[in-house]
């Protein structure tokens, strides 16, 4: 079976590339997705998410990327997930312990929101939806990849199912443990191991969000709350130890949580199952070779501070998508070195900034030293009053890049 590109995951990150390149195509390129976790059952659309499902903020930036990416249905994915998320309209950034506070509001940057919050089990659904109705798009799940094997003019991929297929690009979209980049020798190297695990649940509160995110420093590391629904956030809390949290009951849990963030929604009051992975900053070797691309957390995965790991991500998609349907179109060899060489360097300055942006601001609040406190107070206070300050702040968190 040949195809021109073959994706290897076809979760959030594999099958928003694979529809980003059927529509700039106009449904032309033939597709190949691989996911090696079951296809999801079908819900009727709108279905409400189970309280325990997890979600992601997606960047003001993200959104505009998604209204580029143009459905048969004439309409753009952005107008097809939108009725699913959750805005983010205000953002509220502390420091515990410390008076310095800023707030960013959509209507300052003349947005109608900063960014929002989307379910993954609901949207992934959604984006299987939308790749149903590509023809020139088949999707293969369950199925995992057992070996890639390259030549000079196509990669041939065998999988579990001892069926093969051949490529001229094969993209790792299969995240930060990339069987991509493990089969072609490909290193993740750790660049910083952050001693921190982030626990992920959803809680309700006492008080309505109001469309607004929180992110307040603590010396374990960030908490932060997303609006996701009535009432209810999706908590990303960083800590040195998780296991005493964890082993809480849900009662004790939140009173844990209050302690740490507060009483700026009022009461906790419900929380769902708890999940946890450690915390560390991790890059490919290399993000390029003859053949083969990596997206998403196969190039990188950060730090979830300030929820930018996701919207690099999708920065990557939308550069690789845009070079391939470009060399698609000139008729050009898609996993020809040249052309992977062109992503690789646009894509290599936005990648450094947002690797540094996210390790410093780590830095800068992990730090219990007194004229560090002192200083960060103080730089919280001027971003606080200065707009200037707050532009070049906000341009990396919102996507514009």
């Amino acid at each position: 079976m040949k195809y021109d590109v073959v994706i290897v995951g076809g979760a959030m990150s594999g099958a928003t590339l694979a529809l980003a390149l059927a529509s700039l195509t106009q449904g032309r390129m033939h597709i190949a997705v691989i996911e090696k976790q079951p296809l999801q059952s079908p819900s009727p659309s709108g279905q409400k998410n189970g309280f325990d499902a997890r979600h992601i903020a997606l960047s003001a930036g993200s959104c505009r990327h998604f209204s580029h990416i143009q459905l048969p249905s004439q309409h753009s994915l952005w107008d097809y997930i939108q009725p699913i998320t959750t805005p983010i309209k205000q953002i509220h950034i502390s420091d515990k312990g410390h008076s310095g506070i800023v707030e960013f509001n959509a209507s300052e940057f003349h947005l109608e929101q900063l960014g929002a919050t989307i379910a993954l089990n609901q949207v992934g659904q959604y984006l299987l939806n939308a790749i149903g109705r590509y023809a020139n798009i088949d999707y293969f799940a369950p199925h995992s990849v057992q070996q890639i094997e390259r030549c000079a003019e196509q990669v041939e991929i065998t999988l579990d199912n001892h069926q093969k297929l051949s490529t001229k690009l094969v993209a790792g979209a299969d995240g930060s443990r990339s069987a991509v980049a493990s089969a072609v020798n490909i290193s993740q190297e750790i660049l910083h191991d952050y001693g921190q695990t982030a626990i992920i649940a959803n809680v309700e509160t006492q008080q309505p969000h109001h469309h607004r995110a929180f992110e307040r420093f603590t010396a374990e590391g960030p908490i932060a709350l997303l609006p996701i629904g009535d009432n209810l956030m999706s908590l990303v809390w960083c800590v040195r130890d998780p296991e005493p949290l964890l082993a809480l009951d849900d009662k004790a849990f939140l009173n844990a949580v209050q302690r740490t963030f507060g009483w700026r929604l009022g009461k906790f009051t419900r929380c769902s199952r708890r999940f946890s992975y450690p915390l560390s900053l991790s890059r490919a070797s290399q993000h390029i070779q003859e053949r083969v691309a990596l997206v998403g957390n196969a190039a990188q995965t950060l730090h979830p501070v300030a929820g930018q790991g996701f919207n690099l991500g999708i920065r990557d998609i939308m550069q690789l998508a845009n070079m391939l349907s470009g060399a698609f179109i000139a008729e050009q060899d898609l996993g020809a070195y040249s052309v992977l060489q062109a992503y690789e360097q646009h894509r290599q300055q936005d990648q450094r900034q947002m690797i540094h942006f996210t390790d410093n601001l780590l830095s800068i609040f992990a730090n219990n030293l007194l004229p560090l406190q002192i200083a960060r107070n103080l730089g919280l206070m001027a971003l606080a009053q200065s707009s200037w300050l707050r532009q070049v702040f906000a341009k990396p968190t919102l996507g514009w890049i």
